[in-house]
């Protein structure tokens, strides 16, 4: 062999190795951040919420969780620490509690805007379904690859990964776009023009989200796997932090629409389920000019002034002094 040849062969070698340290760094850089915005995301949710409890809070909580072991398998995996199933074990069942969990937690936040319980149900049905559909059939054909037979079952994993990550990133993309419509029909129908920021702000954050989506399917189809693995650990720890954007601005416009005498919101009555079903028949008056916002025009026009006139005494002042005038001659 040529002096040229060993010449090129070692500066091919230090090449690869310069290429390699930087994978490694980029892919400990992105694992860190996910991390980091994961531990984040579960002391905001033991101190923003009043209440441990309701959907939106335990799917957030379990989606914020799952990031950790998520990362933790696919380091494992990577860097060839073990050998075994375990670390597999643990990047799919973090895998499943992170993605469907994301859903989860768009769908439950649909509550806050929609009110067809058909249109509830069938989202619901949706996340259901692909969960079946698309992690069962994965997880097998994961597990195959890392086997002693791993050449009867690699193609098809790679095959059937891209097309279960294109799936769910269609069903985030179209909770997303479901509640884009309805936030901007509720928003207009404030005559307000400061409402204007906040409905861009909220297309611009659900517009982010379907774009690390597409990111993340096209780091997949240019065969970068390892970018590809913590890639998705970092674009769903940002996510699930836009989610808390998107809820406080929720919130935030709320409490612009409430009388400055109303109470404080609590941000578990906006995200628990059951305090939504409850507002069908509210108790108090506080938390009925909380359901005044969480039904739209036309329903609280059909329904309000029937609990108002038994709640609210001006209401029936009012209708008694109306009675009384109709007697008189």
């Amino acid at each position: 062999m040529s002096s040229f040849g060993l010449s090129g062969s070692s500066s091919g070698l230090a090449e690869r190795s310069v290429n390699q340290f930087a994978e490694n760094t980029t892919l400990a850089c992105l694992i860190a951040i996910a991390w980091y915005n994961a531990i984040e995301l579960i002391v905001l949710c033991f101190t923003t919420f009043k209440r441990y409890g309701g959907c939106y809070f335990w799917c957030l909580l379990i989606a914020s969780f799952s990031i950790i072991p998520f990362g933790l398998g696919y380091l494992l995996i990577i860097f060839d620490i073990y050998t075994n199933q375990f670390p597999v074990a643990m990047e799919l069942i973090a895998w499943v509690g992170m993605v469907t969990g994301q859903s989860l937690v768009l769908w439950s936040r649909l509550h806050l805007v929609v009110h067809s319980p058909r249109v509830l149900r069938a989202c619901l049905a949706m996340i259901i379904i692909d969960a079946i559909l698309f992690h069962i059939p994965a997880s097998v054909l994961e597990f195959g690859s890392h086997s002693n037979q791993s050449e009867l079952f690699t193609h098809a994993f790679n095959i059937f990964e891209r097309i279960q990550l294109v799936a769910f990133s269609l069903q985030e993309a179209i909770l997303s776009a479901i509640y884009s419509w309805e936030a901007v029909r509720l928003l207009n129908l404030r005559p307000r023009g400061h409402y204007r920021g906040t409905l861009l702000q909220l297309l611009i954050v659900n517009l982010a989200m379907i774009l690390m989506d597409a990111a993340i399917i096209g780091v997949q189809y240019s065969g970068l796997f390892d970018i590809h693995v913590t890639l998705k650990a970092f674009a769903y720890s940002i996510k699930l932090k836009l989610e808390y954007a998107i809820l406080g601005k929720l919130v935030h416009f709320t409490e612009m629409s409430h009388s400055t005498n109303s109470a404080p919101t609590d941000l578990s009555d906006f995200v628990d389920l059951s305090f939504h079903q409850n507002n069908q028949r509210p108790p108090a008056a506080d938390s009925e000019s909380q359901a005044r916002f969480l039904t739209t025009p036309d329903t609280f026009d059909q329904r309000g002034p029937s609990k108002q006139s038994s709640n609210d005494p001006r209401i029936s002042d009012v209708s008694a002094t109306g009675s009384s005038s109709n007697e008189i001659p």
